[in-house]
């Protein structure tokens, strides 16, 4: 027990964020995804990127580092999903792109917080700006077998980490009354996130359990086998180290299951490897958690 307390305070918020939105769906109150998904990805999302990004002390240097790990923990992970794939003889473009974006969002941002407070989060907000950024353009491309360039150039996720990145290289602040009210605005995202993560579990099926097990696992291993080759190519240490390890170990992200139903890629098989994903991540997590020294 004296092992597993620690980590109550990470893991528990994050589930019981999660079982509201489970509930929800169970006591069946309605819960609109559109306006959820826009007020957070317009709203939320961006003013918690810059209004975090911009009082936490990360220096430019670190907020380099963390972008080129973005990077690398992507281009790993796709490296290792397509020979995966290959040797699996899984379809490439229906399992790459689940196989490769986690839910850095969601489920990553939280655990980065509790975990490892708001010089956490500010990197795992990094991680989130590149993941979504490339998720939404690259990940898009691959599924729909076209560029998606206007699709990336209207996301204000991305000129709110542009603003915060000349915030930060510049060493300027914002006006106290700009600060908070970014503050109050990404306060909600969190929170929003986690009812979202629960709402769309309570409503994906888990079909062909096998098949969506393995998945589900071969997601959680290319994460973190994705981690854990950026970690010792680029010789992270500390704090960016342990938040690099913990966002790539998230499970599939539930946008996976929506893109794949939106351009047919085997969306019942994504669903059930999202959640089977998510299950398993409750018990694994916490391993890693442990491992990172969060006792």
């Amino acid at each position: 027990m004296s092992l597993i307390s620690p980590l109550i305070p990470v893991i528990l918020p994050v589930i019981l964020c999660a079982a509201i939105g489970v509930f929800w769906v169970r006591f069946k109150q309605p819960f609109d995804h559109e306006f959820v998904r826009r007020i957070v990805l317009w709203i939320g999302a961006p003013a918690l990127i810059v209004g975090t990004l911009s009082k936490t002390a990360i220096s430019a240097e670190l907020l380099q580092h963390v972008l080129l790990a973005s990077f690398c923990l992507l281009g790993f992970s796709a490296v290792f999903a397509a020979v995966a794939c290959l040797l699996l003889r899984l379809n490439l473009r229906d399992f790459l792109i689940p196989l490769v974006f986690g839910n850095f969002g969601n489920m990553g941002l939280p655990l980065c917080l509790f975990a490892f407070g708001e010089e956490g989060l500010a990197i795992g907000l990094g991680i989130f700006l590149v993941t979504t950024v490339s998720h939404f353009s690259f990940g898009v491309a691959v599924l729909s077998g076209r560029a998606m360039i206007k699709g990336m150039a209207s996301s204000p996720i991305i000129y709110a980490g542009a603003l915060a990145c000349i915030l930060i290289f510049n060493h300027w602040q914002l006006p106290l009354a700009l600060q908070n009210s970014l503050s109050l605005l990404g306060g909600m995202s969190i929170p929003l996130m986690l009812i979202t993560l629960g709402v769309s579990l309570s409503s994906l099926q888990l079909r062909g359990v096998g098949k969506s097990v393995g998945l589900g696992c071969l997601r959680l291993l290319v994460g973190l086998g994705g981690g854990v080759a950026t970690v010792y190519a680029l010789e992270l240490e500390g704090m960016i180290r342990n938040v690099v390890l913990l966002q790539s170990a998230t499970p599939a992200a539930v946008f996976n299951y929506l893109l794949a139903m939106q351009y047919r890629r085997e969306p019942d098989t994504v669903a059930g490897m999202v959640v089977s994903s998510t299950l398993i991540s409750f018990i694994t997590i916490p391993v890693l958690l442990y491992f990172l020294g969060v006792r």
